[in-house]
């Protein structure tokens, strides 16, 4: 095989985002998850709060538990006591889970998918985060992030999974056509491999496709259902359309960034990261969320689930 064979035969590059969505990207798993994050445990109280399909349920259940992000376990001697508790792994996306909430939080849709508030026990208030480096404890934005390629590069030698021209599922699962679902969106690979680009600058829909590897028509379908979302702009430049990040997107991107380091620690099967996400500081990005009311760094430890009155 010659180098050029080579190069003609490798998949796209690798990037710690798609390598971690291979996992999560599902609109229910992202929802089960959250479940489980508010202490959801049994099949029945799954399936009432979500009101999914009992097959669908146990495929996701099933699926989450052979990625070790969720056990099995009996919490008594019955044969209904099996429960779904969740991981190390499943409890380190803690910070995903917090944009969830706080995307909610800043952009309100009409059905109530928050009937409860997080409460950081520190100061007392409703959370109020911003994701910030921990090297300088600055906040953390698109325009303060530099994503390097790791050397050698590497790509990705698994198939992609089968994606469909068209997927409203991945915005439909569990939402009203009026508000946007972070949980849900982030269920639907390409539209978050397209975020994640658009947020390092703008593109034209055939650089979108030559650079994620994937259909133009996938990538049509995406830019539209992003657009609709009022989360990218389309603007004609020539001949040419060029996509770009509107400023609501900017509450997605820590979501986007907490998920690829949780695939950095553990999606890469023993390879080295196959970026650098470099801050504005200098510093290898590590983000975390920062109380806006007294500053504190948050934890799992720190935080209150208290229902809504009403």
């Amino acid at each position: 095989m010659t180098d050029g064979d080579s190069l003609q035969n490798a998949g796209p590059p690798a990037t710690s985002l798609r390598r971690a969505l291979r996992v999560l990207a599902d609109p229910w798993t992202m929802l089960i998850l959250k479940e489980a994050f508010n202490g959801t445990r049994r099949f029945s109280a799954f399936q009432r709060a979500l009101n999914i399909p009992k097959q669908t349920l146990s495929l996701r259940l099933t699926h989450l538990c052979r990625e070790q992000v969720m056990y099995r376990r009996f919490s008594g001697p019955g044969p209904g006591s099996l429960d779904y508790a969740p991981t190390a792994k499943a409890l380190d996306l803690q910070d995903a889970m917090y944009a969830v909430w706080l995307w909610h939080q800043a952009n309100p849709g009409s059905a109530d998918i928050l009937p409860f508030d997080i409460v950081h026990a520190g100061c007392g208030h409703v959370l109020g985060a911003q994701w910030c480096c921990t090297a300088c404890a600055q906040p953390v934005t698109s325009a303060t992030v530099e994503i390097q390629r790791t050397q050698p590069e590497q790509t990705e030698s698994e198939p992609r999974p089968r994606l469909a021209r068209r997927n409203d599922g991945s915005v439909t699962a569990g939402s009203d056509k009026d508000g946007l679902v972070a949980a849900s969106v982030v269920g639907d690979l390409p539209c978050n491999e397209i975020l994640y680009l658009l947020f390092q600058g703008p593109r034209h829909m055939l650089a979108i496709a030559q650079d994620l590897a994937l259909g133009p028509g996938i990538v049509r379908d995406r830019l539209d259902k992003l657009m609709t979302l009022g989360l990218i702009r389309e603007d004609a430049q020539g001949r040419r359309l060029i996509y770009s990040v509107e400023p609501r997107a900017e509450g997605f991107y820590p979501l986007l960034l907490a998920i690829a380091d949780w695939g950095d620690r553990w999606c890469n099967a023993g390879a080295p990261p196959p970026e650098l996400r470099l801050h504005a500081c200098g510093a290898p990005l590590r983000g975390r969320y920062r109380c806006d009311h007294c500053g504190d760094w948050l934890s799992r430890d720190t935080l209150r689930i208290r229902p809504r009155a009403g």
